[in-house]
């Protein structure tokens, strides 16, 4: 039988607790043991260590816009800052959410129409001080501060770091490209987590803005869990609005909402196609003819 020897029992212990402290220094350990590594990046140096946020915590760090984030099943948050020459100082924040559709819902409710987007990720965007990015279930906000008029080259190597650290190259929600294209306005499109439409049993949908002919208009579509789950909705959005009396069938209809007016729905398979805020009837049938197709 082979002894034991109390010096080599401590040291797998020792391995670890050293493993542990280095993890924490270049990151921070999340909800699920990942770690993000924030790199060391020529003229800059790290501020301290990285700081960890948790569902329970976020709220020391963005207090007012928590529960925004909370909705999009926020995980955690990992945070460092660097400080360079001249008082600059740039902060990487990274963002985890249960999956790349709920981390793009976020990023969708912040994302600027107008800004400049660059390939980063699944997609990202500059503005002055600003480069925010999707990468799967990550959404990471890179700011600038006393950065001069170099701004955008001083945050994009961050930002490039960051993209190779978290994945690379990722995609956005395949269910987007569904979107019919013709008037389409560019990056409108959104994914909202919660009380669809404000009803609480349409759970989750993805919206797009369109202007066709001077008419301003948003396409949205639901994607449920299954054919049946569909039923379950329409059924209740029927038996709610006194449409189809209340029996739901797969096709297109036609609702009076009382929020939203008239609107045209669609029932195909386990998505629910709609369009709000268009009075145009045919219009409205021939963007659902679209979709139906």
């Amino acid at each position: 039988m082979v002894r034991s020897n109390g010096k080599r029992s401590i040291r797998p212990i020792s391995l670890l607790l050293g493993l542990m402290v280095g993890a924490i220094l270049t990151g921070g350990i999340g909800a699920e043991g990942k770690t993000v590594s924030f790199p060391e990046m020529s003229g800059w140096r790290l501020d301290g260590k990285s700081q960890f946020f948790s569902p329970q915590t976020l709220y020391e760090y963005i207090n007012g816009a928590a529960d925004l984030y909370l909705t999009y099943e926020f995980q955690d948050l990992q945070m460092a800052e660097y400080k360079g020459e001249k008082k600059a100082g740039v902060t990487v924040e990274v963002y985890r959410h249960k999956d790349p559709t709920q981390a793009f819902g976020i990023y969708s409710q912040e994302r600027l129409a107008g800004a400049r987007f660059l390939e980063l990720g699944a997609q990202g965007y500059y503005e002055p001080n600003v480069m925010n990015f999707l990468v799967g279930p990550y959404y990471v906000k890179i700011n600038g501060f006393n950065t001069g008029e170099d701004d955008e080259r001083v945050l994009l190597p961050f930002a490039r770091k960051m993209e190779e650290i978290l994945g690379g190259k990722t995609s956005l929600p395949a269910i987007l490209a569904s979107f019919p294209e013709e008037g389409k306005k560019k990056n409108s499109e959104k994914f909202i987590a919660k009380n669809f439409l404000g009803y609480s049993y349409f759970h989750s949908g993805y919206t797009a803005d369109y202007e066709v002919a001077g008419q301003k208009f948003k396409v949205f579509v639901i994607e449920g869990k299954d054919e049946e789950d569909c039923r379950r909705m329409m059924e209740r959005y029927f038996q709610q609005t006194g449409g189809e009396g209340g029996k739901a069938s797969k096709g297109i209809h036609r609702v009076k909402d009382p929020y939203h007016g008239e609107l045209d729905i669609l029932w195909k398979g386990k998505y629910i196609w709609g369009i709000v805020d268009l009075k145009d009837p045919n219009l409205r049938s021939r963007y659902l003819q679209k979709l139906k197709s």
